[in-house]
């Protein structure tokens, strides 16, 4: 936990000394001619912000007993001082907010996503059926005897999780800070029995070897919960569009944003089974519990196309890898409670911890609609990879030994995302 301290501690510093410096470093280069309320806006949005002189003629003032200023012509801009102020409106749609300069220098936003995720293991095996298959021929010197072993794997149903997003939005081409937090669950059991010992029509193997006996019944339920922390710098250049910069009535065609932060993970698993008797009464069970928690850099690009009436809708697509170092344990026991008599309850465990550095892919592809100037609705498909981070127990004991896992937990499903600006 030390070291994921340490490594936090500085990215965190880094982000800060970057989201600092913006304004400076893309003063000098020339910037996207529009940005939507999506992204930053142009470096020349000052132009944005003009004098009566160089915009429109100044409210008239009417000679009298007392000088009254007549009120401003209609129209997007208001005054303050001896500015005009564009109040974010634009006739004909939603293509902005009010990015192109609305007197201040960000903007606040929030998203809310709901997310239908299946876990995935790569080799979740929770037991091995070993079956005796015996073909008759005119003698017993032309039987066939097949052996067979079948692995049985976890298999996920689709539950409901979420994740949530804030960050504030630096509108003077100085990008946007976000923080996003993500939970991720699934679950799944199985049952299985009675086992056939004798005559080998049905041989039951579990994890850490707990095996049914003549006549017993196995079952085994695992589970996975993942808390993961993003903190990201994300900056965005878009193409196409209106070639003036104070042009805010046309948004771009294309849109590229990339983003650099940390990522902080916390992972944890059980694999848990039991043998039980007729009865129902349980004669033996295994534990196995496993975590993960780390952290480390992510960067990531997202691509967007626009379309549609006042390009009001688009479709994106997004990818991100982080590679995040930090403490992997996991504990292992196989319990045989007493049985009455004057055998006693007995316990075989296993601690193993290891440091460890664990690569996270995200991939996701969407669709956006902006369904008014302060709201978007999204919805698409995401799938997310961690390496070295699936299930890494095995079942040894069958035909030709456990296969070689690729030890890989991912993710993937639906997410509906809502999000707002204030």
């Amino acid at each position: 936990m030390k070291t994921v301290t340490r490594i936090s501690f500085l990215l965190i510093a880094a982000i800060a000394w970057c989201a600092m410096s913006p304004a400076k470093a893309t003063a000098q280069t020339t910037g996207p001619r529009y940005q939507n309320p999506r992204m930053a806006a142009h470096p020349d949005a000052k132009s944005r912000v003009r004098s009566h002189t160089t915009a429109q003629a100044a409210p008239e003032v009417v000679s009298g007993p007392e000088s009254v200023a007549a009120p401003p012509a209609e129209g997007p801009y208001s005054y303050e001082g001896d500015h005009e102020m564009w109040d974010g409106y634009v006739d004909g749609g939603y293509c902005d907010d009010g990015s192109c300069g609305i007197g201040r220098r960000g903007i606040w936003y929030f998203s809310a996503d709901y997310l239908l995720i299946r876990p995935r293991l790569s080799q979740g095996v929770a037991e091995v059926r070993r079956t005796l298959h015996t073909q008759e021929g005119a003698t017993p010197s032309e039987n066939t005897s097949t052996l067979v072993d079948e692995s049985l794997a976890y298999c996920f149903n689709y539950t409901s999780s979420f994740r949530l997003a804030v960050g504030y939005r630096l509108l003077d081409c100085g990008g946007d800070i976000q923080f996003s937090y993500w939970r991720l669950t699934g679950d799944d059991q199985i049952f299985d029995g009675p086992a056939s010992i004798q005559d080998q029509q049905l041989i039951i193997a579990g994890q850490l070897e707990n095996n049914p006996g003549e006549g017993q019944f196995f079952s085994a339920h695992t589970g996975i919960a993942a808390n993961i922390y993003d903190i990201d710098f994300a900056k965005c250049v878009s193409f196409g569009g209106s070639q003036d910069p104070c042009d805010c009535s046309s948004c771009p065609n294309w849109s590229l944003r990339w983003l650099a932060g940390i990522r902080v993970g916390d992972v944890s698993r059980f694999n848990n089974n039991a043998v039980s008797d007729p009865n129902g009464d349980i004669t033996s069970f295994g534990n196995i519990d496993a975590r993960f928690v780390g952290a480390g850099p992510r960067v990531g690009v997202q691509g967007r196309r626009y379309f549609g009436a006042c390009d009001k809708f688009s479709v994106f697509a997004k990818g991100s890898q982080a590679l995040l170092v930090g403490d992997y344990e996991m504990n292992r026991a196989l319990t045989t409670p007493s049985t009455g008599t004057q055998a006693p309850t007995s316990i075989t465990s296993q601690v193993d911890s290891f440091c460890r550095i664990i690569p996270v892919t995200d991939i996701e592809l969407g669709a956006t609609w902006q369904v008014a100037p302060y709201a978007f609705f999204s919805a698409g498909w995401l799938w997310q990879a961690w390496w070295d981070l699936g299930q890494a127990e095995n079942i040894s004991g069958t035909n030709f030994g456990p296969l070689d896992s690729a030890n890989i937990l991912g993710f993937d499903g639906l997410f509906l995302r809502g999000e707002l600006l204030f």
